[in-house]
Formats: C-alpha cells, structure tokens, sequence
C-alpha cells in the first residue's frame, strides 16, 4: 500500500491517507518542499548526534566487555576516577561519524523502498523490506568502519585523533582507516536487514489488526524487540570488528585477518564467546534504534508541518 510520504517523494497525491507511513513525515498531503531529502537529511543527523551521545557510555561499556583481558574492576576504577572522561571518550569522532552514517541508513532505505514499491504498483512486501534493509547496511558501513576505529581507538588505548590518523592515516581495508571493514559490513548488513523487515512487519501486523496508526509506545516497544533480535545474529560479527580495530599497529594481532581473531576468540571460550558482549549490545542497541527512529518521525513531521504552514501562507 502506497503511503504518503511514499507519495510525496514520488510526486503524486494518495488517494486516501496513508495509516502509516514509511517516513515518518506527517501533513498536508499535497505539500512538500523541493528539497525534502536536504531536510530529511538534516532530521538523520540530529536525530543520530544526540542518540549517540546519550548512549556512548554504554558504547565505551560494550568495547571493553568486547576486549580480551576485560576486568569489572578495572572498568569501574576508571569509571570512578574519571567518569566523564573515560566514559566519553571518543564520543566527538563518533557523534560526527554517527550523523552521516544516519543519513546514509535512512535514505538508503528510503530511497530503495520507495523504487522497488513504485515497480510494484505501491504494494510492499517483505522481500522489499529486506532489500531496503541491504541498502540501509551497506550504506552504514561505509562511514561506520573510520568512525567507530577511532571510537574503539579512544575507547580502549585513550587515543586522539592524531594518534589514530598518525598509525591509521591512510585508505586501506586491512591497516587503514577502514581497518575492520569486512567483518563492519557484514554485522550491518545482518543487523539492518533484520531490524528494518521485523520493524515494519510488526507496525503494520498492529495497524492490521487495529485499523489504526501504531502509536509511538508501540512503535517503540516493537522497535525494542526487534533491535533486539538483530543484535544477536550480528554479535559475532561485532566482536569480531572490535577485537581487530582495537589490536594496536605495533602488535602482532595487528597483521591478522577474521580468521584469526574467529579462531583466537574460539579458543578462549568455545563458540559461545562470540556472543561476547552480547548483553551490551541489547542494553545499547534496540533502545538507541528505537529512540533514533522514534525521533526522526517526530522531527521530520513537525519540520513538515511547520512548511507546509510556511507554504500556506506564501
């Protein structure tokens, strides 16, 4: 079913209004600004700044839980001593890495929704969902894996920018600043493929059933679940980026692919230490997608209805 943002985006008018749309912008049907993705573009970035830096404590616990030697008591003496500090650290780099990354999930998955729903004549299914859900994770992955290297960097070695450029200060997939990449990409692609498909699935099952909007707290709570679930399948994947992002240049680790660190990280723990972290990850992620997505709804449709007043009265 065609909603109206879906509409809007591909300058036709619905018919009736929409239950739910994909975006979440909300208002006059028969408006929208030239230059919406620009706007759109601008709610991602806010939108993921601040999620970021409410939940990058809990980012800084998920890295160490995430290392090798991790220690509670270590952890909590440095939280003690300095507690904005350490658990901050990073979160400059990550905050304005964290806000194109956004952008990218969200338009990515817009924009691929809406082209695969058009060549269906306005019907979505879940296979599209799925492929949005693809374009959302490469796009993440490609300003996620330099952003969270210098995250992780300042994280767990109290690194600057500098230091990390001065080691990492080139394009590679292996030693540069997309160190990690691999093993980045497919935690993205597993963990957005899932979320978007079980996050729309379950809004519209409510909307079906209900014959009305999901509300916030429900789109909230479904959000939970299904961050929740995608957090699990891509665990490994995670564990895997952070132990390779975090081993330092002049370690031996260092030269080392994902086959070694899967192995390593087997041979600590058996095969359930790929969960390593896993926890966090649930603490962390499901909440901060939620917010994040929570958010940008009601952003983008009050920046909506505050142009279409504009539009109105010009």
């Amino acid at each position: 079913m065609e909603t109206q943002v879906e509409a809007r985006l591909c300058g036709t008018r619905p018919p009736e209004p929409a239950i739910s749309p994909v975006g979440p912008a909300r208002g006059r049907a028969d408006y929208l600004p030239k230059n919406w993705q620009l706007y759109s573009a601008g709610v991602s970035m806010l939108a993921g700044g601040l999620t970021q830096v409410v939940h990058h404590p809990l980012f800084t616990l998920k890295t160490f839980v995430q290392t090798p030697h991790f220690s509670w008591k270590d952890f909590l003496g440095r939280t003690v001593r300095s507690p904005v500090g350490f658990l901050y650290r990073g979160v400059v780099s990550r905050s304005l890495g964290v806000m194109p990354e956004r952008v990218f999930k969200m338009q990515s998955w817009i924009v691929t929704t809406n082209f695969l729903t058009d060549l269906r004549g306005g019907e979505q299914s879940l296979g599209i969902w799925m492929l949005g859900g693809l374009a959302a994770g490469v796009g993440t992955a490609v300003v996620a894996a330099p952003s969270e290297l210098f995250m992780v960097r300042a994280q767990v070695h109290g690194h600057q920018l500098r230091d990390v450029w001065r080691t990492t200060g080139y394009f590679n997939t292996t030693q540069g600043m997309y160190r990690g990449f691999a093993p980045t990409l497919a935690r993205d692609l597993i963990f957005n493929t899932l979320f978007f498909t079980l996050r729309e699935a379950g809004v519209r099952r409510y909307e079906t059933q209900h014959g009305r909007r999901c509300p916030d707290h429900k789109r909230f709570q479904i959000g939970l679940v299904a961050g929740s679930i995608s957090c699990a399948a891509a665990t490994p994947m995670d564990l895997i980026k952070t132990r390779i992002q975090s081993a330092l240049q002049c370690s031996p680790k260092s030269q080392r692919g994902v086959l070694f660190f899967v192995n390593s990280i087997v041979n600590e723990g058996g095969i359930w230490r790929l969960w390593q972290g896993l926890g966090t990850r649930v603490m962390i992620l499901p909440s901060t997608l939620s917010l994040f997505y929570l958010l940008h709804e009601k952003m983008e449709g009050a920046l909506l209805q505050r142009l279409s007043e504009q539009g109105e009265q010009v």
